[in-house]
């Protein structure tokens, strides 16, 4: 297990803000060499506390008007693991939870139009054996972002 420790941190917390920085970018920062920042952040990727680099996309720029989430319960019939693993195969899910409480399941999907979204939900998302469905929509989002993460 990697230790993480102040250091590690603050590396996670730059990475998280930007993943592009070079290691001589977050050495500078740091006030460490770039091989130490290197070696750090190898061990961080190799551990799987770093699982993957990605971009956030302005989905609106591509014509993904309309965003929603879908809670819901899978059917008595259907697996909760089960159903998790088909709907994250659905094109245009962004994200599915397995949640508590009243519904089981928070879906979050985009689409270009209200028809397109109805198209996913009614044809590609209900039929895997989801019941009780709350669709809410989103009217205005100002911007998507993740914030980092302040690791304790």
């Amino acid at each position: 297990m990697l230790k993480i420790d102040s250091i590690n941190k603050k590396i996670l917390y730059l990475l998280q803000n930007d993943a592009r920085l070079s290691y001589k970018d977050i050495a500078q920062q740091l006030n460490r060499s770039d091989s130490t920042i290197r070696d750090r952040i190898k061990a961080l990727e190799r551990t799987g506390i770093i699982q993957r680099y990605v971009a956030i996309i302005d989905k609106t720029s591509l014509g993904f008007n309309y965003f929603a989430m879908i809670c819901a319960n899978p059917n008595s019939t259907t697996n909760l693991d089960e159903i998790t693993e088909k709907i994250k195969q659905v094109d245009n899910v962004l994200r599915v939870y397995q949640t508590s409480g009243e519904h089981r399941l928070a879906i979050f999907c985009v689409a270009s139009s209200y028809d397109a979204l109805k198209k996913v939900i009614e044809k590609h998302l209900l039929p895997l054996g989801l019941e009780d469905e709350k669709i809410v929509i989103v009217l205005k989002a100002d911007h998507e972002f993740l914030s980092p993460l302040v690791i304790p």
